[in-house]
């Protein structure tokens, strides 16, 4: 499968005006196939980067995943903006982060490090065009033009550090990875897989922009597989499109 490959059998899925970027890398390949990358808003794909730096920190001594933190300033997007006053854990804070896409839990993990950590870790991690520039619900910063940014091939970077355990270390990187397996929104990359088949991976979405990034374990061929759409209007169109091309890459790989 090339790039070629992905123009010639994307057209049939793509709901019409929707632009996709999209990164995939057998794990038995060093180069990875990236079709129309372009640097986006990361909606909720900059949460992988924050929990990587706790992982980090948790590594150091720096913090410790049993300290428990004041819910403050909740935001929608999740369970915990119901939470205001309240104390979780660390821990608790990064799995609904990441499982639930909680945005309270994410604004309250980034006040307890400081954003600059957050892009100490990007640049640790060798992210080249991921920043972070704002937190969760912040839509004045996004105004003013403080977007949190990344592109498919910084998070197929990420997911590939995780599966070769380069990213914080082989231990903690399985950790992120067992957390990430059991992400609620499953629309896109796992819909129209076989159920027995694991994905471990991480949605975002904003007005107009819907992103699924992950590694997909393809019993013959696992795959990291990150999808990037931006001109979204009809999202049940474009889960329905992006998850039967999944399988379609899936189905590619397994041929190949």
């Amino acid at each position: 499968m090339n790039s070629q490959w992905i123009e010639e059998h994307l057209t049939p899925y793509l709901p019409a005006g929707t632009d996709l970027s999209v990164y995939c890398r057998p794990l038995d390949r060093e180069e990875p196939v990236v079709y129309h990358e372009r640097v986006l808003p990361s909606a909720s794909l900059i949460k992988l980067p924050v929990m990587s730096a706790f992982f980090r920190k948790e590594k150091e001594g720096a913090v410790s995943f049993s300290e428990n933190l004041r819910i403050t300033s909740p935001v929608e997007g999740g369970s915990y903006y119901k939470w205001g006053g309240a104390m979780a854990t660390i821990s608790e804070l990064i799995f609904h982060m990441i499982v639930e896409s909680d945005n309270t839990c994410t604004n309250v993990l980034i006040d307890r490090l400081g954003m600059e950590a957050v892009n100490e870790e990007i640049r640790c991690l060798g992210l080249t065009h991921t920043v972070m520039q704002r937190k969760m619900m912040d839509f004045n910063a996004s105004r003013d033009g403080r977007e949190n940014m990344t592109t498919v091939s910084d998070m197929g970077r990420f997911f590939s550090l995780l599966s070769e355990g380069r990213a914080v270390d082989a231990v903690r990187d399985q950790r992120m990875l067992d957390i990430l397996s059991q992400q609620e929104d499953n629309c896109i990359l796992p819909a129209q897989l076989p159920h027995t088949v694991r994905v471990d991976h991480k949605t975002g979405e904003l007005d107009g922009i819907y992103h699924d990034c992950g590694l997909i374990y393809a019993p013959s061929r696992p795959f990291i597989f990150c999808l990037m759409a931006d001109g979204v209007s009809d999202e049940p169109r474009l889960f329905y499109g992006l998850s039967y091309f999944t399988r379609a890459v899936y189905d590619e790989l397994a041929r190949s």
